[in-house]
């Protein structure tokens, strides 16, 4: 075969944060609160060169200007938000517990003294202090930006995090042009229903004590042009209340778009070609949440592989009266609560469970059958396992194939031998293989 082909087929499969970049800038970011503090840092992390114009006086004023306290989003603070609370409080890895405590009284100069020192380190990020819009034009398939003071930035992709989508007037002459791929109408947070649409969750929140999870579709423009929005976005602004509690969900809203942007630019195609679980996948890189699953803490070993196994819409847990959504790590696993899904993501999934149809409750016998049937692995597998139990799987107990297998056995081996997370998901939820 021939070596060039195999070169340019490895190239494609590799992770879209680990490839060098050029000097030249492909994202820029608007706006001075933190959202557009978190889709620049994201955009950044994830290898993009990003430049970021602050419009306004101060540096993300929600946290930075006095002493604040927020209560909303308990359990469900993760990623570039989670990362800066825990700075706060001088500790290098983020976890629930921190977040919880950090949350309280948030001192403003601390905040600011992390900021600096974040993004004093980050080597793909150029702020403009007090930048100011002339014009926004398209140019090709790139975004030409200019500053008042005749700076041209020719883009990619652009990112509005002002709180009167300033930029967005610019580029279009009005705010009537704002169309997201789509619209969630108010339903989808009365009763999460935890499948489907949000299946391609990219941040979470919540709304009078109910979790949810944004998709990616209600984050992105509806044409091609590379034009994203935060807070100004229609499924965004329903939500905000105008208080310190919007922090969090702005937080996770930047990040994901942010995230989204990078793509983008990064591959150099439109946003209407979005590939959902690359872009999920990037998020949760850098500990973002895609399910708000408030008893599965950011700081669990298994944390990453039970989010992508539940962004299946597999164990996807209870949700209780006050709309709170838990995991339950320890529970059995039943053969019927997963196979609808499992028949849609493998198709030799529906033989095994033909040919099983006397399992009921899961052991993890059962698990290793499924896996070796589905995933085609050997005999091996057990002794794997086995080996591993507590070294790289993290369990607790002794291993016994005996025993019934868990949320927390099914999700991680599942995640780890079957890879159901990298089955190909569309816009809309539906799974497409």
């Amino acid at each position: 075969m021939n070596k060039r082909y195999l070169l340019f087929c490895l190239l494609l499969t590799l992770p879209f944060h680990g490839l060098p970049q050029s000097k030249r800038p492909q994202v820029l970011v608007y706006g001075h609160g933190v959202d557009a503090y978190a889709a620049a840092l994201q955009s950044s992390m994830s290898n993009l060169n990003t430049v970021w114009v602050i419009n306004g006086d101060r540096m993300m004023p929600e946290l930075t200007s006095e002493f604040v306290s927020i209560a909303s989003s308990a359990d469900l603070d993760a990623g570039i938000w989670a990362a800066l609370l825990a700075g706060t409080l001088q500790k290098d890895k983020p976890s629930d517990s921190l977040s919880a405590v950090a949350k309280r009284r948030i001192n403003p100069r601390i905040v600011q003294n992390v900021v600096d020192s974040v993004v004093k380190v980050s080597k793909n990020l150029t702020i403009i202090e007090k930048g100011q819009l002339r014009s926004v034009k398209k140019s090709g398939k790139n975004w030409q930006v200019e500053l008042t003071d005749r700076t041209n930035y020719k883009v990619r992709a652009i990112v509005d995090a002002s709180s009167d989508a300033y930029l967005c007037q610019l580029a279009y002459g009005s705010l009537d042009s704002i169309r997201v791929r789509t619209d969630i109408s108010g339903d989808y947070f009365q009763s999460p229903p935890y499948e489907g649409l949000s299946r391609t969750g990219v941040a979470v929140g919540e709304s009078d004590g109910r979790g949810f999870t944004l998709p990616l579709a209600a984050l992105v423009p509806a044409d091609d042009s590379n034009l994203f929005l935060t807070q100004r976005g229609p499924v965004v602004r329903s939500l905000l209340s105008g208080t310190a509690d919007d922090v969090p969900l702005l937080m996770h809203v930047g990040q994901a778009v942010g995230a989204a942007a990078a793509y983008t630019a990064f591959y150099k195609i439109t946003s209407d070609k979005l590939d959902v679980r690359n872009v999920q996948g990037e998020l949760l890189q850098y500990g973002s949440r895609l399910l708000p699953l408030v008893d599965v803490p950011v700081e669990d070993p298994h944390f990453s592989a039970i989010q992508r196994v539940c962004a299946t819409g597999m164990l996807l847990g209870r949700v209780e009266a006050s709309g709170r959504l838990y995991f339950d790590a320890d529970t059995a696993v039943t053969a019927g609560e997963i196979k609808p899904v499992l028949n849609q993501l493998f198709s030799r999934s529906q033989i095994w469970f033909v040919n099983h149809a006397d399992v009921d409750t899961l052991t993890l016998a059962n698990l290793f059958s499924y896996i070796k049937f589905v995933g085609q692995r050997g005999d091996e597998l057990e002794g794997q396992v086995q080996k591993y139990w507590k070294r790289r799987f993290h369990f607790e107990g002794e291993y016994d194939e005996q025993q019934l297998a868990t949320r927390r056995h099914v999700a991680v081996l599942l995640d780890a031998y079957c890879k159901p997370f990298d089955v190909k998901l569309g816009m809309d939820g539906v799974v497409q293989r």
